[in-house]
């Protein structure tokens, strides 16, 4: 289950749910991504192009790094 919350209002915005297996990094295409918004994401979501689309769009995102992830 992929879950956008709001938490101005403390409910979820958006709700995408997938099998098993779906990689994590697959459903991260489905997210509105909102202006102003911060995204808290586990390390199965690294992909540099959607990353940069969201900070393209100003959204904000944090992430945990892989072991393999150039810094």
């Amino acid at each position: 289950m992929h879950t956008l919350l709001d938490v101005r209002r403390n409910i979820p915005g958006f709700i995408h749910i997938t099998d098993g297996l779906c990689n994590d990094v697959n459903a991260s295409g489905f997210l509105p991504i909102e202006q102003g918004a911060f995204y808290l994401m586990d390390k199965g979501y690294i992909d540099y192009e959607r990353l940069y689309a969201m900070h393209q769009q100003q959204a904000f995102f944090v992430t945990r790094t892989k072991d393999n992830m150039a810094g």
